[in-house]
């Protein structure tokens, strides 16, 4: 069990050094590995923990940049999302889920990156707010789906301290809601706590870590690590999902 802690604590410091500089995808970063040390059902509910913990942190260290305008058209769609998740993780079996977000990600950030114009609409409020709801419910079914609010953000030029500042309180309110949804479910049982907080203790060390390494990179850097950081949670989450279906 002390090699399960010491293990996770190490990926949780890792995962959220990258996904400091990335804006997102920590978690998604965890899920193949965490797969190895616990049982996939409960993977969402440690990661949960963990997200709580760094989203105190990360609203803490970026308070000043948050956009609390995009933060207030987050928030219902954050609470209904993790709630009917939440509902999803316990009825359904629900990975294939997985292939359609990490579809999603790898495509965008490939178009991206190429120079390709997707032609989205400039982002409003409803924007987040769809998006966000979208976000929560895959988010409490496979586990981690941050990464796909991205492209909201870099359409509405949010970047940097300001994008990782506002999606800190956003994750923060969406875990919060899911830990209680997890709770009420039944799905977050007493001995997931502590190895939450072993990923959890290991994001503290690498949210300080990346903080420092962000201020060195500039804006257009940003976006890119971005993009590439979206590329390579999509690809993940779908190895996860193939790798579980052929073991299965």
């Amino acid at each position: 069990m002390a090699l399960s802690w010491l293990g996770l604590f190490g990926l949780g410091l890792a995962a959220w050094f990258v996904s400091t500089l990335g804006a997102g995808g920590g978690a998604i970063l965890l899920l193949p590995v965490a797969g190895f040390l616990l049982e996939p059902r409960d993977v969402p509910p440690v990661i949960a923990v963990a997200s709580v913990v760094s989203s105190v942190q990360r609203t803490w260290l970026y308070r000043r940049h948050v956009v609390v305008g995009v933060f207030a058209a987050n928030l219902p769609g954050l609470v209904a999302g993790s709630l009917l998740g939440a509902w999803f993780l316990r009825e359904l079996e629900a990975d294939w889920l997985g292939l359609v977000v990490g579809g999603f990600l790898v495509i965008y950030s490939a178009a991206s990156l190429l120079g390709a114009s997707l032609r989205l609409p400039p982002a409003r409020p409803i924007h987040f707010g769809v998006a966000s709801f979208v976000t929560a419910s895959l988010s409490a079914v496979v586990g981690a789906s941050g990464p796909l609010m991205n492209p909201v953000y870099l359409q509405a030029d949010i970047l940097k301290e300001r994008m990782i500042g506002t999606k800190a309180v956003s994750t923060l309110a969406m875990q919060i809601a899911k830990l209680a949804s997890f709770v009420a479910l039944g799905v977050l049982r007493p001995e997931l706590w502590g190895l939450g907080l072993a990923v959890g203790a290991g994001a503290l060390l690498g949210n300080s870590l990346g903080k420092r390494a962000l201020g060195r990179i500039s804006g257009a850097a940003f976006a890119r690590v971005v993009l590439w950081m979206l590329g390579a949670s999509g690809g993940l989450m779908i190895w996860r999902v193939v790798a579980t279906a052929a073991s299965g």
